[in-house]
């Protein structure tokens, strides 16, 4: 019914969905946040929360119907994958983040320079050390049942 690409492309975007849909229930059951760059404050009231699962268990049931109806895949990713995923896309943006990059968006004062490109560099060093230290402690027998299993379905 769907060809190669499009099967890609409607699992990619269900994906999203699920993941979002997750994300979404697990900030309503821990609503705040405080990190050192960022804060989420709670300003919803706990009314929310039971509408929110509602409309939250529809979409899973169109995601279910939809995987059944193209009997589109499930899609199996190792967990070392995905925090090297993250991580490497923390050191793409990181790379554009030091005082050369800056420039895009106007003049960049002589003092961010010093300040600035030290401290990224450092932090794109430890995105990629990370990355090896995920690689070199991943399960010896999870990584050759991975490579010997294709992905499950559901």
């Amino acid at each position: 019914m769907l060809n190669d690409a499009q099967e890609r492309n409607i699992q990619i975007v269900m994906r999203l969905i699920e993941e979002k849909m997750r994300a979404l229930e697990a900030r309503l059951i821990c609503p705040e946040e405080h990190g050192v760059m960022f804060e989420i404050s709670n300003d919803i009231s706990v009314d929310i929360a039971p509408a929110l699962q509602q409309e939250i268990q529809e979409v899973m049931t169109i995601l279910r119907e939809l995987k059944h109806c193209f009997s589109l895949p499930r899609e199996t990713t190792p967990t070392s994958q995905e925090l090297i995923r993250g991580l490497s896309s923390l050191w793409v943006s990181l790379q554009e983040c030091d005082s050369k990059g800056l420039r895009r968006f106007g003049d960049v004062h002589s003092s961010v320079s010093p300040a600035l490109d030290s401290q990224v560099e450092r932090l794109a060093e430890l995105m990629l050390k990370m990355g090896d230290i995920i690689r070199e402690h991943r399960c010896p027998d999870m990584v050759a049942a991975q490579k010997e299993q294709p992905s499950s379905q559901y």
